[in-house]
């Protein structure tokens, strides 16, 4: 493939992300060592990066001695797993802003692992520093949750025949909830969207919580978009 046009957008790409993340610390941990030294080449303010590894233990470590607010991970590493790096971070530092890149689209399995485990973020590797980076990290850095369009699909796919049980039936007010949490909306932003309150927001979290099974706010609306129950919301 000629990448000769993508130059200029991976360029800018590149310095989007710096911005984005200005005020953030990170940890990056990436099997692929080529795609590593990219990723950090872009990031240039100092002290932006708290440090990088390619081996989940060595990646663990890190972040527990510097907590950071971004881990950005490879599901494949040299050493371990990313999506259990994630779920392990998640563990002792719940907050922790996360983006999974995925090396490989048919692994619907591993998708629905990620998305257990606690991943903000999921992006294909190939889209980083194109299409999918910019969104992604800004979606998460917002407190939203990003999946992007490819592996978006392949969840909806296959979700509906991965559920245990009935699949629960949402209201549309409750996906017009669940929308506004994947764009990265608190609750007194979706409360005045909605011309609602912010108790009835609450109640209306609290109901999808219990219907889907989930943790809290973010993987309630992560579960309903891996079942098909909402789309992919469009920004603006």
């Amino acid at each position: 493939m000629d990448y000769t046009p993508q130059i200029r957008q991976i360029q800018s790409t590149s310095s989007t992300t710096t911005n984005l993340l200005q005020r953030y610390k990170l940890v990056a941990c990436f099997g692929n060592r080529a795609l590593l030294n990219f990723f950090l080449s872009g990031l240039t303010r100092p002290g932006q990066v708290a440090g990088a590894a390619t081996t989940e233990e060595e990646g663990l470590a890190l972040l527990k001695r510097h907590r950071p607010d971004f881990l950005v991970v490879t599901d494949q590493l040299e050493q371990g797993c990313g999506i259990r790096l994630v779920e392990r971070t998640k563990a002792i530092q719940p907050e922790i802003r996360t983006l999974l890149l995925v090396g490989r689209l048919h692994q619907p399995a591993k998708l629905r692992a990620a998305v257990d485990a606690g991943c903000d973020g999921l992006c294909l590797e190939s889209g980083m520093g194109l299409d999918a980076g910019t969104p992604a990290l800004r979606a998460i850095r917002d407190g939203g949750t990003y999946i992007d369009r490819p592996l978006s699909e392949l969840l909806r796919s296959r979700g509906a025949g991965q559920a245990r049980g009935p699949v629960p039936v949402l209201s549309a007010r409750e996906i017009d909830v669940l929308e506004m949490v994947l764009l990265g909306f608190q609750n007194s932003e979706i409360a005045a969207r909605l011309f609602i309150s912010s108790e009835t927001v609450k109640s209306h979290l609290n109901n999808l919580r219990n219907k889907l099974g989930a943790r809290d706010r973010t993987h309630a609306a992560v579960r309903a978009l891996r079942l098909g129950l909402v789309d992919w919301p469009q920004e603006g």
